[in-house]
């Protein structure tokens, strides 16, 4: 039999059964309780926690203008699914999220509800282990965010020469945003504000992870006096951190390298031979009494297709540590970095977060913040996915953002009113129901 009519039923309530899980996770979050504190009107016909709630209910479906609350306005399923009274229109959500922006300076506070969600949804750290030490990593990054044809406040052309913001990102290992910070296109990775956003993503993250060190690894952007003083003084933080060679001489770390690695090996792969030297020295840093640790990896090519170099061709990479575990161990962990720019990219691409919705540079900036703790609640999700091995996915230690969303905030449902109670009935196979009821009790007990 084949469908010949489609019709509309104006009496049942039915929509994405993912927005009752955000609506759960703003609770817990201390979302509202931040809304009401920092409102700069008292008693507001349409609460700031409505505005905000809303907003998160469209981030995570991947809307991030102003302008698609439209699609919503009358959808009951979306105000029942998300605990609001009253879904704002266009005109009053833009203008009170700025009010919340620049006189409430909600940006400011949004970073510590991902701390309270970390905390009250059961959230595990991801460790690493650097000799007998077991540590969480925090990778630290720049990533540029596009946001070319426009005039938006604080736009610039970035070191890649597009046009658009610079922000900076903390990210624990397996993806949980600490974090973050909205800056102009032209800023420098390690430039104004950056110690300052180190100090408190640090924070933040022993916030969340109390029982284990923070393992912070940077790229060669970041290699400054100041944040490798930064860092050595902090208690219960190791780092790495790519060295920036800037002028230094090639044949000079060759030299050391011949003279003075621990460990070498051959290289070789489809077209180049040649010798890895492996190796640490010590060297001065302004602000530190004693010399800090820097690990090396120097290659010597030596031919290739066959045909020997004249010269060597000479290849580094060096690293400041304050490890003392194996070379190769700490070159790992660095490399191991590489997964992050697919957090960036979950975040900027999955989630529709890479042009922002405003001309104003201050709420553009909270936006992105309140874009974070979404982002973070979708991890938990996310999370819950992998351990729930039997919902006939394929087998992975981690669900990309849009799997979540597609699968999960998108997921059918409808809800029932009766004997004063809502009822959230899902359209889904008996193991989706199974993980979501899980989760969603767990998420309201919390």
């Amino acid at each position: 039999m084949t469908i010949n009519k489609v019709e509309r039923c104006p009496y049942s309530r039915m929509g994405h059964s993912g927005l009752a899980l955000v609506g759960e996770m703003a609770r817990i979050s201390g979302l509202d309780d931040l809304c009401q504190r920092i409102s700069p009107k008292k008693n507001p016909h349409i609460p700031e926690r409505d505005i905000v709630r809303t907003l998160c209910g469209l981030i995570c479906q991947g809307k991030t203008d102003f302008d698609n609350v439209r699609q919503v306005m009358d959808d009951d399923f979306f105000k029942y699914g998300l605990g609001v009274s009253k879904v704002p229109s266009a005109e009053i959500m833009r203008q009170r999220f700025k009010s919340l922006a620049l006189e409430g300076n909600l940006a400011r506070h949004l970073p510590g509800c991902s701390v309270n969600l970390y905390k009250k949804s059961g959230m595990q750290p991801e460790t690493v282990r650097a000799g007998d030490q077991e540590m969480v990593r925090l990778d630290v990054d720049v990533s540029i965010m596009d946001n070319s044809d426009t005039k938006k406040e604080g736009a610039e052309y970035t070191y890649d020469n597009r046009f658009g913001f610079a922000p900076i990102f903390a990210h624990f290992g397996n993806g949980w945003l600490v974090n973050l910070e909205l800056r102009p296109g032209n800023v420098h990775s390690a430039g104004p504000g950056t110690r300052d956003f180190l100090d408190d993503s640090l924070e933040y993250g022993q916030r969340m992870v109390s029982e284990y060190p923070l393992l912070t690894i940077m790229d060669s952007g970041f290699d400054s006096a100041e944040l490798i003083k930064t860092l050595h003084a902090r208690k219960g933080t190791e780092f790495i951190i790519k060295h920036n060679l800037r002028r230094e001489p090639e044949w000079k770390w060759l030299e050391e390298a011949q003279s003075n690695a621990v460990h070498t090996q051959p290289f070789k792969n489809r077209k180049e031979k040649g010798v890895k030297y492996f190796g640490s020295i010590r060297r001065t840093v302004s602000g530190i009494e004693s010399p800090v640790r820097m690990v090396y990896e120097v290659t010597e090519i030596t031919s290739k297709n066959g045909q020997p170099y004249l010269l060597p061709i000479v290849r580094i990479n060096a690293f400041w540590t304050s490890l003392e575990t194996s070379e190769k161990e700490i070159i790992r962990l660095y490399r191991e970095r590489g997964t992050s720019e697919q957090y960036h990219s979950e975040l900027k691409t999955d989630m529709d977060m890479e042009r922002l919705p405003s001309g104003n540079f201050e709420i553009n900036r909270a936006f992105l913040h309140l874009g974070m703790l979404v982002y973070n609640m979708l991890r938990v999700v996310s999370r819950d996915m992998v351990i729930s091995r039997a919902l006939g996915l394929k087998k992975a230690s981690r669900r990309r953002t849009k799997t979540v969303i597609n699968n999960v905030m998108f997921m059918c449902g409808r809800i029932v009113r009766g004997g004063r109670i809502l009822r959230l009935k899902l359209a889904c196979p008996p193991a989706w129901h199974q993980f979501f009821a899980r989760l969603f009790y767990r998420l309201q007990q919390a």
